[in-house]
């Protein structure tokens, strides 16, 4: 019984230290606030290659200058070496913490990876397959979270106004036309700044929530309302509505 104890300590403490325990596909829209905007986008384009009928053992394969194409780069040996750094972040920064059971029955947490392998070929061709862990959420996350399209995001330039579009459609019921975003300061702090990076409250609302919030109304046609709530002077959590003025009825 001590060392049940003890082993259950270790995993709390795990997982208190992690931002998040993806249990459903939507979660893993959430998980990478570590990444930069380019890998951000990058990482969307691997994600809109996927189709409703694929398995998890599938290869994905793109070129270079594909890529480039795409986010109208120019075609110089730096865009070659941009994309090829931003996949091999994407290699070591998406790790994932999945809960899982035990034959026994045991719960705990199974420590995976988002890319079971990514290969850079030296023409530029880049072959991609997510791992047979994550490969589940991704095809849910597929199906039911990414309703926009790349030339949607395409539109979002900055980090914080892709996170917070990705937060937006994954609280997103249906076709609402208003969604709700609840959470405490460290989660909204951990879905825009990913793991151990945290700022001071009025530089998290003036540095990343209002430049997204901001990009969102500029370039989607949607209406903003944050409010912060407090427990005496202090800020705790953040409520914030998206109203998507796209599907208001004239």
């Amino acid at each position: 019984m001590i060392e049940n104890k003890k082993a259950q300590k270790a995993l709390d403490k795990l997982l208190s230290r992690q931002d998040y325990l993806v249990v459903q596909g939507n979660d893993l829209a959430k998980s990478f606030g570590g990444l930069k905007a380019f890998e951000q986008r990058v990482l969307d384009y691997c994600f809109s290659f996927v189709q409703e009928d694929d398995t998890a053992n599938k290869i994905y394969e793109v070129t270079a200058i594909e890529v480039i194409k795409h986010f109208g780069l120019n075609t110089s040996g730096d865009s070659y070496e941009r994309i090829a750094r931003a996949f091999k972040t994407l290699n070591e920064n998406t790790a994932l913490y999945l809960p899982t059971t035990l034959a026994s029955g045991e719960k705990g947490i199974l420590m995976t990876q988002l890319f079971g392998r990514i290969v850079f070929g030296e023409s530029g061709t880049v072959q991609f397959k997510f791992s047979e862990d994550a490969a589940p959420l991704v095809f849910d996350l597929k199906k039911n979270f990414y309703s926009f399209h790349l030339r949607e995001l395409s539109r979002i330039n900055g980090k914080y106004g892709l996170i917070l579009l990705k937060l937006w459609e994954s609280y997103r019921q249906g076709d609402a036309i208003v969604t709700t975003i609840n959470g405490s300061t460290e989660d909204w702090q951990g879905w825009f700044l990913g793991k151990g990076r945290r700022v001071s409250a009025s530089r998290f609302y003036t540095s990343v929530l209002k430049r997204a919030t901001e990009e969102l109304e500029e370039k989607l046609n949607a209406e903003c309302t944050l409010t912060s709530l407090k427990h005496g002077r202090k800020i705790v959590a953040y409520r914030l509505e998206i109203l998507d003025r796209n599907k208001m009825v004239n």
